[in-house]
């Protein structure tokens, strides 16, 4: 009420004042002001600019000129009419809408002193619980936010991916297998619809991408695809061609023999009948985190998580909550290879204006609160998708240029390296021993110290390569099986602080055939002990299995040790050991006259006992079928 009071003195002044200069203008004045209640705003504008050719000053017509600029989006102008509505009246500060633009303006360009100066005069003529009250605290507390964040900048030389890869007029939300050899990522041109291409660098130069898969790829929209850490499971966003529950929905595929599957739709506990995209997969393939605007959320969109059961079925889709989500929109996450670092695009949380990218962290079973991760990486114009590298190293983003959308990386500053944990992979290949063969064996990474199944995947059929993640330094075991084959069991030291962080390991599969012997990695005793230790348990799981699935043959365990000691302890050492591993699988229903225990002692060394790398070689629990 208060301001329509107002409003209408300013009127009645202006009124006398323009009387007194040109009747005309007033005239036409109150026809714009008749066309502009009918919301004929063509008409209104007209006779509003009449009105100011005739009397340059006036006042009310500015602001009903940028009113109406304001309502046709035709920005430029309404920021010309409502700076020349406050320099002829500086002292008024009752145009709030005057004030409000001008202010919003001055934060998408990132003069946070002058938007602040506007922001807080329109903050203080709006009533206060109002929902544009609420807007104008946080615009205003974006500008403080601002300032404070420009006092520190980061030092970041972004440059355009290489031309081979922007090799359409847009291409977008790139992401990569966990050692950075292939990158996935959305492309189109200005007329055409949007496909998935990948490409491969191979000794620094990335190659001519290719459209993913005819499988995948249609005549309709596909993007924003995301991968595990292998490259062996995708998923993406479809919105139009295929069987969906909403607008958009997200669908999985696999890599296989053959090729990818016939994507599927992943079903009411991850779709909703609303729109759902944006997706980013752990690095196991085993949690997915995407954007929706389906009902029940915080704001108006939110992140969401669904995690792979038992039975291969992805779970419901829970709201991440009110520490990562915002009354705004929250979009475009992604899921760092640490599997707890949460970067994501947000309208909600203080920032430098517009959608700004945050990273939080899960602590246990909690996010951090999330952290703006400053400028120049956001600035008062819209941020939306970041891409970090397993090893923390590069940043990855998409950049509007003119008309072109291009891709672009920098390495990552140390303020941001020190704020999530990097993570490091593990890669080879799985092949016969004896015939050189690829294998597409099934492998597990197990946490020793835990006993925990850190993640389980598969070596390529035609090409027997496997990758995996290494989110943290310890000691690891690695289960690798096959049918036919005796499975292997690995062991190794991770440290992530080492000069040559990531691992690789070259594993041959022998045929289960008699008299075969493969040495079992994984089993331990305390020294000069027979007592089996927990870590032996995973392995000694494996090792019922694999009887079990071969009855007909008989199983000698054996027992060897280094040459510290007299050969007679040493020897009682070795039966005692041996006989450990056989009474543990005899307690698991195996028939103790199928499995047998020899002890070997020092006898058959596989090393030489003069240093203490050969005499660990030489210290194992072996099996022989026969």
């Amino acid at each position: 009420m208060k301001l329509k009071i107002t409003l209408f003195l300013l009127i009645f002044v202006a009124c006398i004042a323009t009387n007194a200069q040109d009747k005309k203008a007033l005239n036409f004045f109150e026809k714009g002001e008749e066309a502009f209640l009918k919301r004929d705003n063509a008409t209104a504008r007209d006779f509003f600019l009449r009105a100011i050719e005739r009397y340059p000053d006036y006042v009310l017509a500015y602001y009903k000129l940028g009113q109406i600029a304001y309502s046709s989006r035709d920005l430029g102008n309404a920021k010309t009419y409502f700076e020349k509505l406050l320099a002829l009246e500086p002292e008024n500060k009752s145009y709030v809408l005057a004030y409000t633009f001008l202010g919003s303006e001055a934060l998408k360009v990132n003069q946070y002193e002058k938007a602040k100066e506007y922001l807080t005069v329109a903050l203080e003529k709006t009533r206060e619980g109002t929902p544009a009250y609420m807007q104008l605290e946080k615009q205003i507390l974006n500008c403080t936010y601002a300032l404070e964040i420009l006092e520190k900048p980061l030092v970041i030389e972004a440059s355009r991916m290489p031309a081979v890869l922007n090799f359409k007029d847009m291409q977008y939300f790139p992401v990569f297998t966990a050692d950075g050899a292939a990158i996935y990522y959305t492309a189109r041109t200005k007329d055409a619809d949007e496909d998935i291409y990948i490409s491969y660098k191979k000794e620094g130069v990335w190659s001519k991408p290719e459209g993913i898969s005819d499988m995948i790829n249609t005549d309709f929209n596909e993007g924003t695809c995301t991968i595990s850490a292998d490259g062996k499971t995708m998923v993406f966003t479809s919105c139009d061609g295929r069987e969906s529950l909403g607008s958009c929905d997200l669908f999985i595929t696999r890599l296989g023999e053959n090729g990818w599957s016939v994507p599927q739709n992943m079903g009411p506990n991850v779709n909703s009948p609303f729109w759902d995209s944006q997706a980013s997969l752990s690095s196991d393939g085993k949690v997915i985190v995407f954007s929706s605007d389906r009902y029940g959320g915080v704001g108006e969109k939110d992140l969401y998580v669904s995690t792979l059961g038992e039975m291969n079925e992805w779970g419901k889709a829970r709201n991440l909550g009110k520490v990562v989500n915002t009354p705004k929109d929250e979009i475009s996450p992604f899921l760092h290879a640490n599997g707890k670092s949460l970067f994501f695009a947000s309208q909600g949380h203080s920032g430098l204006g517009g959608f700004d990218l945050f990273l939080s962290n899960k602590i246990e079973n909690t996010m951090t609160e999330p952290l703006n991760l400053g400028y120049p990486i956001n600035d008062g114009s819209d941020q939306f998708a970041l891409v970090i590298s397993a090893d923390g190293k590069q940043a990855f983003y998409t950049k509007e240029e003119g008309e072109k959308v291009n891709m672009f990386q920098f390495d990552l500053p140390k303020e941001l390296k020190e704020k999530f944990d990097p993570t490091f992979y593990l890669k080879g290949h799985v092949f016969d021993s004896e015939s050189g063969d690829v294998l597409g064996a099934s492998i597990k990474l197990i946490n020793l110290n835990t006993k925990e199944v850190v993640s389980s995947f598969v070596a390529d059929a035609k090409t027997g390569e496997y990758l995996a993640v290494l989110p943290f330094s310890g000691n690891y075991g690695l289960y690798v099986e096959h049918p036919s084959y005796f499975f292997k069991s690995l062991s190794f030291s991770f440290n992530s602080e080492a000069k040559k962080n990531n691992k690789e390991l070259e594993i041959g599969l022998d045929k289960i055939d008699k008299e075969k012997i493969e040495v079992l990695s994984n089993i331990y005793f305390d020294e000069a002990k027979w007592d089996l230790k927990p870590e032996s348990l995973v392995e000694l799981s494996k090792l019922s299995e694999l009887i079990w699935k071969n009855p007909s043959l008989k199983v000698e365990i054996s027992g060897h040790t280094d040459d510290v000691g007299t050969a007679e302890s040493n020897q009682e050492l070795s039966q005692k050991r041996a006989q450990a591993v056989v009474d543990y699988l005899i307690s698991e229903g195996l028939s103790k006259d199928n499995v047998t225990a020899k002890g070997y002692g020092e006898s058959k060394p596989r090393a030489s006992n003069k240093d203490e790398a050969g005499r660990s070689q030489n210290r194992r629990i072996e099996l022989r079928f026969y």
